[in-house]
């Protein structure tokens, strides 16, 4: 009788916490709506950067589906920085950077200061612009390309200084590659 006991307790412990898992989720199923969800803003965000890429490798390029498809994925996700360099790169392409274009530059350092995705093309793009930035700018630029000198991804860095193009841009990319070369190893 006792081991029988025992042995409906034993049960009873298992099942029971089952039992209560089981009509919790029963009732969350039934409160959820019975509509598909609407797609997560990462999925779109990435939806519109392939709009905005494939409308810059059209032939010719389609610029205004580009700055649109951009704009879309900023409304998704304001701290894509992917697209606010893009509306930053689209400015550029008449020769100059306009305080449209330096503002989403800027946002796109001050959401994410340090950003592996991006970091070569963000640190080349804003030494082709060096006039243009402000000394605030400018410090965040060479803090990122020193950190990434300091990383796996040196070599794709020290590329990325190697070739911009701007006598301007030029002098600070090689400073911080002689003095990355003056620092003794670790």
């Amino acid at each position: 009788m006792i081991a029988r006991t025992s042995a409906f307790k034993i049960i009873g412990l298992t099942l029971l916490p089952l039992a209560t898992l089981g009509s919790t989720a029963a009732g969350l199923a039934a409160l959820a709506p019975q509509s598909s969800p609407a797609p997560s803003p990462l999925i779109l965000t990435l939806g519109q950067s392939h709009a905005a890429n494939a409308a810059l490798a059209a032939t010719p390029p389609d610029l205004t589906a580009a700055a649109q498809a951009s704009h879309r994925a900023l409304a998704e996700a304001p701290y894509d920085s992917s697209s606010r360099l893009r509306l930053a790169y689209l400015d550029s392409l008449d020769g100059e950077l306009s305080a449209e274009g330096l503002a989403h530059l800027e946002l796109s350092y001050e959401l994410l200061p340090l950003d592996q995705y991006v970091s070569t093309w963000r640190v080349g793009f804003a030494l082709e612009y060096w006039g243009a930035l402000t000394p605030e700018l400018r410090k965040q630029v060479e803090t990122e390309a020193t950190t990434f000198l300091k990383t796996s991804r040196r070599r794709e860095m020290v590329a990325t200084l190697e070739a911009v193009t701007s006598p301007t841009g030029a002098v600070p990319a090689v400073f911080w590659r002689e003095r990355l070369k003056r620092r003794p190893p670790k």
